[in-house]
């Protein structure tokens, strides 16, 4: 009688630790599901240039910096990218995953060898970092915070930077210009 209860308690302590750690396996899974969706992206939208991916990964409603762009506005920026620099290559820095959140920090380089932004090409090797938050839900990306360092890319292309026209009274770098003088 005594092996038998001791029997029972052993059982019940090992299913007992055996589910206390199934969600932490389970939340470890679904980051590294979202690390994998992600890195696709990357690899095969931008490094083999296979849009058709974006169908497969993106939800249909997919926004960017809180405007719903769609899987077509995302392919449409990612093909401006493609043809003014055919020979694009994303490196992925850094990942990181928390819940249905996806960072990742990368590096960008590639040849202008096609109009980019208004600027014809010019044949300059550049390279560009950022960073971009990716938002998974139900196995497909839909939304997206890109930052990246486009006033470097643009310099390197050789565009000159311009005053935007200030009104007086108006914010001018971290202070406030004149009223009526």
């Amino acid at each position: 009688m005594n092996i038998t209860i001791a029997v029972f308690w052993i059982t019940l302590l090992a299913i007992i630790a055996g589910c206390e750690h199934q969600p932490i396996h389970r939340t470890e899974g679904i980051r590294d599901e979202n690390k994998a969706l992600v890195h696709r992206w990357i690899e095969e939208g931008f490094n083999r240039q296979n849009l058709a991916v974006v169908d497969e990964l993106f939800a249909e409603q997919f926004s960017v910096n809180g405007q719903t762009i769609g899987r077509d506005g995302l392919k449409m920026s990612m093909s401006r990218h493609l043809m003014g620099f055919p020979d694009l290559y994303v490196t992925i820095d850094d990942i990181l995953a928390e819940g249905r959140k996806v960072g990742i920090w990368y590096t960008v380089e590639g040849t202008h060898r096609g109009e980019f932004e208004g600027i014809p090409a010019t044949g300059k090797r550049v390279k560009w970092s950022g960073f971009d938050l990716l938002t998974v839900e139900h196995g497909k990306i839909s939304e997206a915070r890109f930052l990246s360092d486009f006033f470097g890319l643009m310099m390197q292309l050789g565009a000159k930077p311009q005053s935007p026209e200030v009104a007086p009274g108006e914010l001018v770098g971290h202070g406030y210009a004149e009223r009526g003088r």
